[in-house]
């Protein structure tokens, strides 16, 4: 019996080419509220200014944080973990030299190594040039849980290849875009935790996802469902495949576990 819903946000519940949530995908979270515990599970942190509202939106009971880096049970934080500095400095200049676009979001500011590649890469999304960009070289002596390399599939693989401590899930298989995390952590390890403070296991849970950061969390669920906008590996991997999330796929997928009236 499925008791708890994991549910990633981007393009799993947060509609990027339509800048929303889609109203379908409202409705059925309002419905399952109460009933299921909702886990929001994210490459985003949201605690910081441009994410916190995101919370209040989604009312979550549990929150993984940047694929696992900080991970919350009713706003309870359970477990903390930050990028290794001198690795987290290693692979900043690392995207310096080889000129790479890599950075993150921390106190409602973006840092990037490649402000001309950043901007044309977020090209058509006019809500983000509204944001100021900051040097990358300013996030050496700051505690980051994750980066983000917003590249080439190639870039991802590069830097995988070059740091074996750290892995790079791609967002998109064909324009890329890639979370840069310790190779230990994943949504499926913020799972655990989770779920292990609830005295519940995975296979009472439902997961919900579109892209490489979900694969683990997907498998290590009781029903791991993939959205049909999602990269094809990730389908591959699901015990079902929803339509895209632009055609009601979120409630579809929630239909499919039994879960609305």
């Amino acid at each position: 019996m499925i008791k708890v819903l994991c549910l990633d946000y981007d393009n799993t519940v947060f509609d990027h080419r339509a800048g929303k949530i889609p109203e379908s995908a409202e409705k059925a979270l309002e419905a399952v509220r109460g009933k299921y515990r909702i886990v929001l599970a994210s490459g985003r942190f949201f605690n910081d200014v441009w994410n916190a509202p995101i919370k209040e939106l989604i009312k979550p009971d549990g929150i993984i944080h940047s694929n696992g880096s900080m991970v919350e049970a009713e706003g309870l934080v359970l477990k903390e973990t930050f990028l290794d500095p001198k690795l987290q400095k290693e692979v900043l200049d690392f995207a310096y030299s080889h000129e790479l676009c890599l950075g993150g979001l921390y106190e409602g500011k973006w840092y990037t190594t490649n402000p001309e590649k950043q901007l044309s890469r977020w090209k058509g999304k006019e809500q983000l040039f509204r944001r100021e960009l900051h040097d990358a070289g300013m996030l050496y002596e700051i505690p980051m849980h994750a980066l983000y390399l917003d590249d080439t599939v190639e870039a991802a693989r590069l830097i995988a290849e070059n740091f074996p401590g750290l892995r790079t899930p791609l967002m998109n298989e064909i324009t890329g875009g890639a979370d840069v995390i310790p190779s230990y952590l994943s949504k499926a390890y913020g799972l655990t935790l989770v779920l292990e403070h609830w005295g519940l296991g995975f296979a009472e849970t439902a997961a919900v996802g579109d892209s490489m950061n979900d694969l683990e969390m997907i498998q290590a669920a009781g029903v791991g469902i993939a959205m049909g906008n999602g990269v094809s590996a990730l389908k591959e991997a699901a015990d079902f495949v929803t339509a895209d999330i632009s055609e009601d796929g979120l409630k579809r997928a929630l239909e499919y576990l039994e879960l609305l009236p």
